[in-house]
């Protein structure tokens, strides 16, 4: 047990010196002291860089391969034992990706909370006053991104707000709860908000950005009422509207917050569709989105090759866009918010419902009850999002997983905390069932 802690301890402290160490100037997005950002060149660079954290850390082909399996409508073409831990929803707190997904979300924090400690104090009349607000801003909203993404995998976990310099700086810090974490989430986009312009950016952070993904957690509080003034928000600006017939294209109004890639700086998710495959749509998904009545113009996303396999192709070239959020999800989290607020508006839900449905060229919904529309969301969300990872979190979140995935114990909701860290930090919770 000595070795494996000693062990353990070593393999931390690479991992945090590599949070330490993550935005020079140069492009390779890393950091080296604490003098790093200076001047207006160098904070740009460190924003940069924690907007590739999330385009090649948080959001890799690993995290996506995960949820999308977790989900239930997407297989593994070459099944393995992790593999089937995911699918039987029975993971073990040391398999080696947990800790990849831990580590990818603290690096991008640790960018982030650099930017927030280090921006403010720079002297350079180049990097104005306007410039620095939206700076912190897009920390702000990174590192909420960050943490919301770690709350829906973890629950609870450890908050850090200030750069982490060392590995010792982790070790006695106890796991906040997940309404807590959630809590700070809302605090850093409530910051964000008041930093960031209202223009309309689709890789990068803006005050639209922040009213979809405050709506998003919003839902996740139960604070419908507040979901759909959000949304109303940022609905209201006619840059966010579906296209017909339907298209994934990088800069479009159906995008809201993509992350983008280039030839040489490549989508870590390609490879999970194209080439030696590593995912495949189940052959319910593919029925779905290639029924005229269901998927309409949407069965552009899962084709039969000429081998009779089902082929996702949500991105088509390896410099394709991923997006974080869309347009679709917009419309359908209003129609959500507007079933289940204080006073439910099934007519509201049932016109954005309906838009989403017209789009995608299927017949629209004539359904008016609160449970029948809640129930066709559910289904349209896993047709428009059947290739992002969202389903698992969508069925959890609602408390659908039981029912739909027949995943009865709640304790798998959310994963075990790495193995590692417990060893590591003794203070550190195991998630209760692992």
């Amino acid at each position: 047990m000595k070795k494996i802690l000693t062990f353990g301890l070593i393999l931390l402290g690479f991992s945090l010196q590599s949070c330490k160490d993550f935005l020079e100037v140069e492009p390779q997005d890393q950091v080296s002291d604490e003098a790093t950002i200076f001047d207006k060149t160098s904070a740009e660079t460190a924003v940069r860089g924690a907007y590739r954290g999330l385009a090649n850390l948080n959001y890799g082909g690993g995290f996506q391969n995960t949820i999308l399996q977790s989900g239930g409508d997407v297989f593994s073409v070459n099944v393995g034992l992790t593999d089937l831990s995911v699918t039987n929803y029975d993971l073990r707190s040391d398999i080696p990706f947990l800790q990849t997904y831990w580590n990818n979300n603290y690096n991008t924090i640790n960018r982030t909370n650099h930017i927030i400690e280090k921006v403010p104090l720079v002297t350079d009349i180049k990097l104005t006053t306007d410039l620095k607000n939206q700076f912190l801003g897009e920390a702000y909203f990174i590192r909420a991104l960050s943490y919301f993404d770690l709350a829906k995998l973890y629950g609870g976990v450890q908050v850090f707000l200030t750069p982490t310099k060392s590995y010792t700086e982790k070790i006695g810090v106890k796991k906040s709860t997940q309404a807590q974490v959630f809590a700070q989430i809302l605090d850093d986009l409530n910051k964000a908000e008041g930093l960031l312009p209202t223009t309309v950016v689709r890789n990068r952070a803006t005050k639209f950005t922040v009213y979809a993904l405050r709506a998003r957690l919003y839902l996740y509080l139960n604070r419908f009422d507040d979901a759909e003034k959000d949304l109303n928000s940022i609905l209201v600006n006619t840059s966010y509207r579906l296209i017909k017939p339907f298209a994934l294209a990088t800069g479009t109004t159906e995008s809201v917050l993509e992350l983008t890639y280039t030839i040489n700086n490549q989508n870590p998710g390609f490879t999970l569709w194209q080439g030696n495959r590593q995912l495949s749509p189940t052959a319910t998904l593919h029925n779905l989105l290639n029924d005229p009545k269901v998927g309409g113009g949407r069965k552009i996303l899962s084709k039969l090759n000429t081998s009779n396999q089902y082929i996702g192709s949500i991105f088509p070239t390896n410099a394709s866009a991923n997006y974080v959020i869309r347009t679709a999800e917009l419309y359908l989290n209003r129609a959500e918010a507007r079933l289940k607020k204080s006073n439910p508006d099934i007519t509201g839900a049932l016109s954005d419902l309906n838009i989403v449905k017209t789009r995608s060229e299927i017949a629209v919904s004539s359904a008016n009850t609160k449970e029948s529309l809640l129930l066709e969301i559910e289904n349209e969300r896993r047709v428009e999002f059947g290739l992002e990872p969202h389903r698992w979190f969508d069925l959890v979140r609602t408390g659908r997983a039981a029912e739909v995935l027949k995943v009865n114990n709640s304790n798998k909701y959310i994963f075990p905390i790495p193995a590692n860290e417990i060893l590591v930090n003794p203070v550190l919770e195991q998630n209760v069932g692992y």
